[in-house]
């Protein structure tokens, strides 16, 4: 029987199928190219993003994904406290040919070749199953567990190989890929092996951090922290744990850096002690505790 072959390179991830025309190939998860704190679980279709941080949680697609072929995940974890959630996107460069930045919007979003969207947060709760695809326009299209479907307009070439890009971004910790299928006017074709793992309360779950008796674990392991009116007086930043506090924010927190501080008013748009809503003008420098 001879093996099917994907369009593009899949650098050291994909394997070939040997399921005849009607399989689409298995779809995973990209091992060589993901983000610096992804773990990749059950055969590469689980990618778990530590919670030391929000970001650097960049997936890739093992194989680009063909028009019309849907791909469906399953969020499985969410860690409270962190603003927003999971970015999904597509793009037409190959994975693993560039030094991956922490997040997909906008460091990726801004180069050409990249096309992501937020999903809102009220859509990525845990067991909540998200399909995506891309049309034969080009159009992004996401359909969540309400049965909308979101479409963001994209100048993608859909004659070039096409991946899948996800950011495991904020409060979602862990997604899972279950499959893709892809519907014909006589059949419908489906991604091989069939993943058949039950949402149970093991593998899903929403972790509520403490606040005010954080858990024994090693500092920069959790976020929690961000969240304690005990760090307000901490002379450390509360992001980066290694550079003084030197910034008074609008709603009176002295929590961040000057450099957290703007990427935080630019990414995330709220203090991270009382989710006051901030913007770049509203973090005033100080020094010694004193406004400058």
């Amino acid at each position: 029987m001879a093996r099917t072959k994907t369009k593009g390179s899949t650098k050291g991830t994909h394997r070939a199928c040997g399921c005849g025309n009607g399989c689409l190939g298995p779809l995973m998860f990209n091992a060589e190219a993901k983000g610096q704190l992804v773990r990749l679980s059950e055969g590469s279709r689980r990618a778990t993003r530590e919670i030391s941080s929000f970001q650097h949680g960049l997936v890739f697609s093992s194989r680009p994904v063909k028009i019309q072929e849907k791909a469906c995940l399953r969020i499985e974890r969410s860690v409270s406290g962190w603003h927003g959630a999971l970015r999904i996107g597509i793009t037409t460069v190959e994975p693993g040919s560039r030094t991956l930045p922490p997040l997909a919007i906008p460091d990726l979003t801004s180069s050409q070749g990249y096309w992501a969207t937020l999903v809102p947060e009220d859509k990525c709760e845990p067991r909540t199953e998200l399909k995506f695809w891309v049309c034969r326009r080009g159009y992004l299209r996401i359909r969540t567990s309400d049965g909308q479907t979101h479409i963001m307009e994209t100048q993608v070439n859909t004659r070039d190989p096409i991946w899948a890009m996800i950011d495991v971004y904020g409060q979602t910790n862990t997604i899972l890929l279950i499959g893709s299928e892809k519907k014909g006017f006589f059949s419908t074709r489906r991604s091989c092996p069939v993943l058949t793992i039950d949402a149970t309360e093991e593998n899903c779950g929403y972790d509520i951090l403490p606040t005010e008796k954080p858990q024994k674990i090693p500092e920069k392991q959790t976020p929690a922290s961000l969240f304690s009116q005990n760090n307000e007086h901490s002379m450390e930043c509360v992001v980066c744990f290694s550079t003084r506090v030197d910034v008074l924010l609008v709603c009176g927190h002295r929590c961040l850096c000057p450099q957290c501080a703007s990427r935080v008013a630019q990414e995330i748009g709220s203090c991270p002690l009382c989710r006051h809503r901030i913007r770049p003008a509203d973090i005033l420098l100080c020094t010694l505790g004193r406004p400058l």
